[in-house]
């Protein structure tokens, strides 16, 4: 037995956020996030021969991504761990290997150069966007170590965490129930997690900063050239333009991806909407392909492919979706045949390699009946037509913020629409592309039913906001259209040499005006939604009683021992931050986990209970942390019968411990308790 220790902290209402770092330190773990996502895909994707830079700097991150599967798979069916070098000798292997596939003196599968001036205003127009970016993160988080008080986060910080810690960054076993002996565990997508766990791994930051980094990064990097690969790809040269405008539409929209971490913690599903454009863009042809060429491109296709669906499975839709659309409705508007041989050829050959790296995992996932529309709740009522295309035309900003859809976007709505009608046939497929995914959009809006549709709102875990976001890349990119072509139209009058010189400096000039003024009315409203969940959380689940009560148990659990928590309050930062056993890792045990799901129940009935008394010998419980301010949890009726109330805080079983005999209380910060049992 140990001494008790007194209080560290009054209990008062209100509590302290966690966080830690410096500027400095936060702008070293960005970039070492950056290197993390860009550089080994970058290196595949040039051995492959890509040269074109935008679609080089585009698919990188998938392709890193991929790269990690590689990695996690082959350790996970060997036994050994996922680890930082081996990544790094994953990527040598794998460059290597496209390179000798794609053979000495193959032409890069694309040529041609970019005008000058569409590049640079481009350029200008992304790095905008991503500092943008940066400077929302950073009036909302303040640090990088800053946790989200999200449900979700829960989930996200535990799977990175384990990987860090346990090695185990198989995706077929993301999400270990047990963090200690990993079983049971299940299917999770977890690219994201694989991404934090190696910047956590090299950059000596915990978890939460890693993790952090990465959400910082798909909003401020991955998605910005993303949609910049994609105008490189779908548009004329002189248009690049085009995809900077659109990094900077991505940057300010509050819709999807800053709605689904707001709203959900859905970071997997928003990160692989930011993900996809980039690969949509590897994906596409070039106008010209050398047949030589796509041979050795196939492993690099087949790499974004894995990463983007091992980011979230609903990457498969949004990437095969805008492929085929675009393949389809660009042979529409320019009157050909879609049919390409030699590059569908190497689709399907990327598509066999995709399967056999990451199929199981995703027939795992299929067989759990994931976002299921037969298990999920509407997250908006069935609505009239009219009602529908309203909605989904003038861009709301919708959600917690916007309950009743009243604050429409019209700086964005307006540009969009203008990009369709200005799109003309150089643009066409883009613009047809998303009025189909806008046509989807409304069918979810107005009920529309069918074995194709169903699909597509079983992968959106039947949520309108997870259905149109995968519109989302194709609408940034029709406003870019309507910036560029307006530029063409205001500089045509011009005399013939200045006119395309004259063209890209204004379309740059009006995107950076399109930032500055939309910016100033949609930013504030972002940082405060950012706010509401890091710095100035609208809840309490984890604060600075959780971290200095996860010190303790570090400093006192013997090796064997198991700490019994509840999976709703911070405790389960205890393991993120300093690699406490403890028991539960959710917020409500699940089924494959009756032992825990008793104790949580009937744990009060330790000193009487001889089944609670054998489970806590069988597992070696020996402490016990409590928050007792933790948030209000709604329970599911099946779970709600079993602990027999309709929602907790705290579980039944871990109410009022002080009363309990055989439990001694050894620690207290705030309402945060520890206790050490024992008896009985």
């Amino acid at each position: 037995m140990i001494p008790a220790t007194p209080a560290m902290a009054p209990a008062v209402p209100g509590f302290t956020v966690v966080t830690g770092g410096s500027p400095a330190s936060d702008a070293l773990t960005l970039a070492l996030a950056a290197a993390w996502v860009l550089l080994p895909g970058a290196l595949v994707l040039a051995a492959a021969g890509v040269r074109r830079v935008p679609v080089l700097l585009g698919a990188a991150p998938a392709t890193s991504i991929g790269v990690s599967t590689v990695v996690a798979t082959l350790t996970g069916l060997s036994g050994t761990r996922f680890t930082w070098w081996g990544v790094l000798a994953a990527t040598a292997v794998l460059a290597l290997l496209v390179a000798a596939v794609r053979g000495r003196g193959r032409e890069p599968f694309e040529t041609g150069r970019t005008p000058r001036g569409p590049a640079i205003a481009a350029g200008v127009l992304v790095l905008a966007a991503g500092a943008t970016a940066c400077e929302l993160f950073r009036r909302g988080l303040g640090a990088l170590a800053t946790p989200t008080q999200e449900h979700d986060a829960l989930t996200h910080t535990l799977v990175a965490a384990r990987v860090l810690r346990a090695g185990d960054a198989a995706p077929w076993r993301g999400q270990a129930l047990d963090v200690v002996t990993g079983v049971p565990a299940q299917y999770y997508p977890n690219g994201l997690h694989q991404w934090a766990a190696l910047v956590a791994g090299t950059g000596d930051v915990s978890v939460v900063s890693g993790l952090n980094a990465t959400s910082v990064l798909v909003l401020a990097l991955v998605q910005p050239l993303g949609l910049l690969a994609l105008a490189a790809r779908t548009l004329p040269r002189a248009w690049l333009p085009a995809g900077g405008v659109a990094a900077v539409a991505s940057a300010l929209a509050y819709q999807p991806l800053q709605a689904m971490h707001h709203d959900s913690g859905a970071l997997p599903n928003a990160a692989a909407i930011a993900f996809a454009p980039g690969v949509v863009a590897l994906l596409l042809p070039p106008p010209s392909t050398p047949a030589r060429a796509v041979g050795g491109l196939v492993p690099a296709l087949a790499l974004a492919c894995a990463g983007a669906v091992t980011v979230h499975p609903s990457a498969a839709l949004t990437v095969g979706g805008g492929v085929l659309g675009w393949f389809v409705l660009d042979a529409v508007v320019g009157r050909r045949s879609p049919w390409r041989g030699t590059w569908f050829a190497g689709l399907a050959g990327a598509g066999a390699l995709v399967a056999a790296l990451v199929g199981t995992a995703l027939a795992r996932a299929a067989a759990t009946g994931g976002g299921s529309s037969s298990r999920f709740v509407r997250d908006v009522d069935p609505q009239s037509l009219p009602d529908a295309l309203h909605r989904v035309l003038t861009l709301p900003l919708q959600g917690g913020i916007d309950p009743a859809a009243t604050r429409e976007q019209w700086w964005l709505a307006v540009p969009v629409l203008l990009g369709v009608l200005l799109a003309g046939r150089r643009a066409g497929a883009a613009a047809l592309t998303w009025l189909v995914w806008t046509a989807i959009a409304v069918a979810y809006l107005v009920d529309l039913r069918g074995p194709g549709l169903d699909l597509v709102w079983d992968s959106a875990w039947n949520s309108y906001y997870r259905v149109v976001a995968h519109g989302s890349p194709w609408a940034w990119l029709l406003a870019g259209v309507a910036v560029v072509r307006l530029a063409d139209l205001l500089t045509g009058p011009l005399p013939a040499r200045v006119a395309p010189r004259g063209a890209p400096l204004l379309a740059g000039a009006l995107g950076l005006a399109l930032l500055a003024g939309a910016g100033s009315d949609v930013l504030p409203t972002e940082v405060r939604a950012l706010r509401e969940r890091y710095a100035d959380p609208a809840y309490q689940r984890v604060d600075a009683d959780d971290a200095a009560a996860a010190r303790f148990l570090a400093e006192h659990v013997r090796p064997g021992q198991r700490v019994l928590n509840s999976g709703n309050d911070g405790s389960t930062y205890a393991y993120v931050l300093e690699g406490v056993p403890v028991l539960a890792t959710t917020a409500v045990p699940t089924a494959p986990l009756p032992d825990l799901r008793t104790l949580l129940k009937r744990f009060r009935d330790l000193p009487t209970d001889p089944e609670v008394q054998d489970l806590v010998r069988r597992h070696d419980v020996a402490w016990v942390v409590v928050d007792a301010d933790a948030p209000g949890l709604p329970l599911r009726p099946a779970d709600a019968a079993f602990f027999g109330v309709p929602g907790y805080s705290v579980p039944p079983g871990l109410v009022d411990l002080d009363a309990v005999a055989g439990l001694r209380r050894v620690f207290t910060s705030g309402t945060v308790g520890v206790w050490q049992v024992t008896g009985p």
